[in-house]
């Protein structure tokens, strides 16, 4: 019987956990669910096909082509070479003022002096460049989550500490309505009650309205389907604090700056490779008039097939008149990019150092919360003594009543903020 009702318990702790709402959850639904997410296979997808189309560079260049021309004049021997082939039986017209040509052609690099490699690592580094600025725009829906979750962990305590209050007004309305009975109390302290009571309810409707309000929107952004009864788990605050100790930056703002830097790098690569020699292999057929063989066409009109293949050189010797204005810029760039990182560097900083501070100062607020509620529910007490004695009017008591109502959600609400500053902090960093 013991180990059933273990398994129940084990159970049911199970359920609980998984019926909870977590900030993490929250946090990853909405990034998958987020329709910029979709730009990621995008990027990927023309950055391969980039990088894919640069690296054929080496692949065999294959062409096709025909021509039919007239010439004004063609090669042909002198006349009196004419009559003497002619005497020994030789017929040499010449060449045809008109000819055909039907060619394939093909070239194959053998060395681009590294054009293609600083190609593929253009179009490598420009598709990272083109993920970190989608990561950069995404990391933007954090900081919406935190606000959205915690916002409804805020609410959420309002709400309880409304119920408490409104229980707490029902009880003295309940005394006060006894005292009333016998003498000891007027009509108009009842309505007095009364009318907070209203307040109360009036707050209460507020409070619901928002946390809906909240959830709609937290489910759009997520994805998910959030009513208002839902249990949304609050983060421990000891867990956390281990974990904010030695954060390292790894803002996806940082990694956007670095993969423009490695961009620039690969241009540079790319205009040094515009000064090297190329070195290649071609190889011409062709079938048509006239051929190779310009004396056996001399003698007939006939098309013929041919071919030629050999080792080419190329240096353009025009790219080392730009080359160092090109680099220049591409240095200037670097330096612009290396300034960024910097100034993005110096305000990360500071918005850590005063998130820090305002985790300190919470923590020191929330250690006086507790005592403080502990003074305002004695004050409560003795003022709901002193009011039935008679020596306390009830809107001095409805206003210790408040405040201890007020102490109760002011540590309530510093315990929430703290959490949501250390979140704050985590994705300042990126963590």
């Amino acid at each position: 019987m013991r180990s059933f009702q273990l398994l129940l318990m084990m159970l049911f702790a199970c359920f609980t956990a998984v019926s909870q709402i977590t900030i993490d959850e929250c946090q990853r639904q909405a990034r998958e669910n987020y329709p910029l997410i979709k730009k990621y296979d995008l990027v990927r997808q023309s950055a391969d096909f980039s990088v894919s189309n640069a690296a054929k560079a080496y692949l065999p260049q294959v062409s096709l082509g025909a021509q039919a021309t007239y010439q004004s004049d063609v090669p042909s021997f002198p006349e009196q070479m004419t009559q003497i082939y002619q005497q020994m039986g030789v017929n040499m017209a010449g060449l045809n003022k008109d000819q055909y040509k039907i060619a394939l052609e093909i070239n194959q690099v053998i060395w681009d002096g590294g054009m293609t490699k600083a190609q593929k690592d253009i179009a490598r580094a420009e598709g990272s460049v083109s993920t970190q600025n989608v990561e950069t725009e995404m990391y933007q829906i954090r900081e919406r989550i935190n606000q959205l979750f915690f916002g409804i962990l805020a609410l959420r305590e309002q709400l309880a500490q409304n119920t408490l209050l409104k229980d707490l007004l029902q009880s003295n309305y309940e005394n006060v309505t006894s005292l009333v009975h016998n003498g000891v109390a007027l009509e108009s302290d009842l309505d007095m009650v009364k009318a907070e009571q209203l307040t109360a309810s009036q707050q209460r409707t507020q409070i619901e309205s928002a946390i809906t309000a909240y959830c709609q929107m937290l489910s759009v952004m997520t994805g998910m389907k959030i009513a208002e009864t839902e249990t949304f788990e609050k983060p421990g605050i000891h867990l956390l604090n281990s974990e904010i100790s030695g954060l390292e930056n790894a803002r996806p703002e940082l990694q956007l700056l670095e993969a423009q830097a490695q961009q620039f790098e690969a241009q540079k690569k790319a205009v040094n490779a515009t000064t090297m020699p190329r070195l290649g292999l071609f190889a011409q057929g062709f079938y048509g008039y006239p051929g190779l063989n310009m004396f056996e066409d001399m003698m007939r009109d006939k098309w013929s097939w041919n071919y030629l293949a050999g080792v080419s050189l190329q240096w353009n010797f025009g790219s080392f008149y730009t080359r160092k204005g090109n680099l220049k810029k591409l240095q200037l760039a670097q330096q612009q990019v290396e300034t960024q990182r910097d100034v993005f560097l110096f305000n990360n900083q500071l918005q850590q150092l005063q998130q820090q501070n305002e985790i300190e100062k919470m923590r020191k607020l929330t250690a006086d919360d507790e005592e403080i509620i502990k003074l305002r529910t004695a004050i409560r007490q003795s003022s709901e003594a002193k009011y039935a004695n008679g020596t306390m009017t009830i809107n001095e008591l409805l206003r210790d009543i408040t405040a201890e109502n007020q102490a109760s959600l002011t540590k309530s609400i510093h315990e929430i903020e703290r959490i949501r500053q250390i979140y704050e902090l985590k994705n300042t960093v990126n963590q």
